[in-house]
């Protein structure tokens, strides 16, 4: 499958909105898109997470340091840590979240 994340891009007024992407047995692709100030609170997962950056700012949430998120940077994030993200930014925050596993 190949995708162009720009046409897939679609923000909500309420809440950060998920756009599935791809899905299978052991995998899952999502586009998230948070407005400024949107965030997802820190949570848990069965499998590693995998966040690439496309557009906009944000923070790791849950995360030592809360390191800084921009264009470019991928965070892995490990089975049963905490993570969550929030839009620092005064733009749109676009990432693919790579899930895999369980």
């Amino acid at each position: 499958m190949v995708v162009d994340y720009k046409t897939k891009i679609v923000y909500s007024d309420e809440k950060a909105n998920k756009v599935a992407i791809s899905e299978s047995a052991l995998s899952r692709t999502t586009l998230w898109c948070l407005q400024p100030g949107q965030e997802i609170h820190p949570h848990v997962h069965a499998g590693d997470h995998i966040w690439i950056v496309l557009e906009g700012e944000g923070r790791l949430l849950g995360v030592a340091g809360e390191p800084e998120l921009s264009p470019g940077i991928t965070a892995t994030l490990p089975s049963g840590k905490p993570h969550g993200v929030i839009n620092s930014g005064s733009v749109g925050l676009v990432f693919l979240s790579i899930s895999a596993g369980g």
